[in-house]
C-alpha cells in the first residue's frame, strides 16, 4: 500500500545519501549518459527536480527510474509504496541503451521496464482496493514514450469471466477518461475499487460485468459526482498462466 508520498521519499532519500540538490542533478546526468545513447544533458533539469523536492510536482515513469537508479533505491519505495528500498529490478545490462528523439524516450536495445503489480483488484463486488506490491511486470520502455503512467493489478473474482480471470494480470493505463466500452478500473465511494467494462450513456455510466451471474451497476450523472465515481484506468493487456 502507499504508506508515504514521492516528495518525503525524495527528500529522505537526499537527506540519508547527504545529497545537495546540484549533487543529485550530476547523478542523474550520469545515469542518462549511461542509458541514453549520445546524450549530451546535464542530468533533469534543477528547476523540474525543485519541484519534486517541493512537492509542487510528481515524476512520471520515466523521471522514477533516473531518480531511483541515481539514489540506488528501489522504484516502488521511490513512488511511496510500502516495499523495501534495496533496489529489486532487471539487471543493468537487460536494459541497454536509450535514445531522445525530440524530447522522447525511443527503444534502441532496450527491451522492458519493470511497472509494480499493486496488489489485487476485485471482479466481484467492489471491496477496499488493497495497493500492496506483490509483485512487478516487465513492459516495453517504448510504452513510457508519451509521458504515461501504467500499472499492473491482479484480477480477484470471476465477475468479467469469460474474457478475464481469477489470477490474471492485467496492465493498466492510468487516465482518468475512458470511451463506452472500455474495461477499466473505477474507484467508488473514494475507497472501493473494481473492474468493470464501462459503458456511457447520456446521463449516466454502467459498470458492467462480463458474467452474466452478476448485477451492473448503475450511477446517475448526480451518482459519479457525489459519491464519486472515479475511472482511474484502462485494461490495455492481459497476461495469465496457463497452469
Amino acid at each position: 500500500m502507499i504508506v508515504d508520498t514521492f516528495t518525503n521519499r525524495l527528500n529522505q532519500a537526499m537527506h540519508e545519501q547527504g545529497l545537495r540538490q546540484i549533487d543529485l542533478v550530476k547523478k542523474t546526468k550520469l545515469v542518462m549518459e549511461k542509458y541514453i545513447k549520445n546524450y549530451k544533458g546535464n542530468g533533469i533539469d534543477k528547476s523540474l527536480l525543485n519541484k519534486y523536492i517541493k512537492g509542487v510536482a510528481i515524476a512520471k515513469q520515466d523521471k522514477i527510474y533516473i531518480l531511483a537508479k541515481a539514489l540506488n533505491v528501489s522504484e516502488g519505495w521511490l513512488m511511496g509504496y510500502d516495499v523495501d528500498k534495496d533496489r529489486d529490478w532487471i539487471e543493468d545490462e537487460d536494459y541497454s541503451t536509450l535514445m531522445i528523439d525530440n524530447g522522447r524516450y525511443i527503444e534502441t536495445e532496450i527491451k522492458t521496464i519493470k511497472i509494480p503489480v499493486l496488489g489485487k483488484v476485485p471482479a466481484g463486488t467492489p471491496i477496499e482496493a488493497i495497493q500492496d506490491v506483490i509483485g512487478y511486470e516487465n513492459i516495453p520502455a517504448t510504452m513510457l514514450n508519451s509521458g504515461e503512467n501504467y500499472f499492473a493489478l491482479k484480477i480477484d473474482g470471476n465477475s468479467m469471466s469469460p474474457d478475464y480471470k481469477n489470477g490474471d494480470i492485467i496492465i493498466v493505463k492510468q487516465q482518468e477518461d475512458c470511451n463506452s466500452g472500455d474495461d477499466c478500473v473505477v474507484m467508488v465511494n473514494g475507497d472501493d475499487a473494481t473492474f468493470k467494462r464501462v459503458i456511457k450513456q447520456n446521463n449516466a455510466i454502467i459498470l458492467k460485468p462480463l458474467n452474466n451471474e452478476y448485477e451492473p451497476y448503475y450511477f446517475t450523472s448526480k451518482e459519479i459526482i457525489t459519491k464519486p465515481v472515479k475511472i482511474i484506468g484502462v485494461a490495455i493487456e492481459i497476461r495469465r498462466k496457463l497452469k
